[in-house]
């Protein structure tokens, strides 16, 4: 399927006035969002005119370093860039999501880290009854996000997108040389200079684009595992990708000719991650270790979890969040613990999970989570000491 004539609704009032919506969410007192919004409006209708016109509004890169899970270099723009981005995303997303294969998870709407996990955990559990031994093989794209080649993505772009203006503007971000996102495949990401940085190569992770883009640049090697391999059983979470079978030397060919196929097309390479296992012993997936018998989640994302839930008492105490707010992140924890098999660490956050802040009146509240209620929501306690 071919994307065409989608320009102008990229570029209309409408479709900025929702991403905007989009982009501000969250961010009330952010001071770019605040100047933005002193005449919302009217910029939206001038980013609306000089797009139309040819004129993309520059775009600034700031950058901040993340540590969990892993390093990363993480570029933030402008918001008037932000809106300009969430509209593309808006319109091209949901249209080039239909040219993927089925089981491909991440950024596509239905789908996401935990519907990955129960297509993994299905096929894990089905082995049980075959009889035969199966095994997995895991392969992790190396730098996926530094290393994607400008050339190659811009020809992806023109063979899914059939309109030039719209790939022109995807073309100003993708090949924008204010600040260069590509590194050596062997640079190391905290001690590499800019003058090091490559700008052919790499797009910005954490811009409102990258994952989209991600996602196409590897959909080509999506569709050659199953239109021309022919893999039954081939799971991708961006740059993660399992596939299953019962004949470890076929599995080897296809990891052979996934390996060939990633480097010499898409100029790319897998890290030293990659694993050929059998299934019985377990495989980290999303956040989660799955078994053909269990699921259960994985040592540093309950860390990660215990460090949030931390973070969140803090804050609540410090009166930086509402209690709505905090219990939103306790729930979203709940529910992904629902799906795993984890009745002792559930009952520890829980036990835990206590808020504490003074009120209006200068008393300590306390607010102890009791249990889970029957609509899903935290029953509690208030104490006043």
């Amino acid at each position: 399927m071919t994307i065409r004539n989608v320009y102008y609704e990229i570029t209309s009032f409408h479709t900025l006035m929702v991403a905007d919506t989009h982009v501000s969410k969250g961010k009330r007192e952010n001071t770019e969002r605040l100047r933005f919004y002193d005449n919302r409006e009217g910029n939206l209708e001038e980013i609306s005119t000089l797009l139309r016109a040819g004129k993309v509004p520059k775009v600034e890169y700031h950058s901040f370093y993340v540590y969990v899970p892993k390093v990363r270099k993480v570029i933030f723009i402008d918001y008037w860039s932000k809106v300009v981005q969430r509209a593309i995303y808006d319109v091209l997303n949901p249209k080039i999501c239909r040219t993927f294969i089925e089981h491909t998870y991440a950024c596509v709407k239905g789908r996401g880290q935990l519907a990955a996990m129960e297509q993994l955990y299905t096929w894990m559990r089905e082995t049980r009854t075959s009889g035969t031994e199966w095994y997995y093989y895991k392969f992790d794209v190396a730098k996926f996000f530094y290393r994607i080649d400008h050339e190659i993505l811009m020809d992806i772009c023109r063979k899914k997108i059939d309109d030039p203006r719209t790939v022109d503007l995807l073309g100003y971000y993708i090949n924008n040389d204010a600040v260069p996102f590509g590194m050596p495949l062997d640079a190391n990401q905290l001690t590499i200079t800019e003058e090091q940085m490559l700008y052919d190569l790499g797009i910005p992770i954490g811009g409102g684009l990258s994952h989209m883009l991600g996602n196409m640049y590897l959909d080509p090697l999506d569709q050659f595992c199953k239109r021309v391999l022919g893999i039954k059983r081939y799971i991708r979470y961006m740059d993660d990708i399992i596939i299953l079978d019962n004949d470890k030397e076929r599995l080897k060919e296809y990891g052979r000719r996934m390996t060939q196929f990633l480097e010499e097309r898409l100029h790319l390479n897998f890290n030293n991650k990659t694993a050929l296992r059998p299934v019985r012993v377990g495989c980290e997936f999303v956040g989660y270790v799955i078994y053909n018998d269990h699921v259960i989640l994985r040592k540093s994302t309950t860390l990660r979890m215990k460090r949030t839930l931390r973070k969140t008492r803090q804050d609540y105490h410090d009166n930086l969040i509402t209690f709505k707010e905090a219990n939103a992140t306790m729930q979203s924890y709940l529910a992904m613990l629902s799906h795993v098999d984890c009745k002792k660490f559930k009952e520890k956050l829980l036990d835990e999970f206590v808020l504490t802040h003074a009120d209006d009146n200068g008393e300590e509240q306390i607010i102890n989570v009791m249990e889970i209620g029957e609509t899903g929501a935290l029953d509690y306690e208030t104490v006043y000491c």
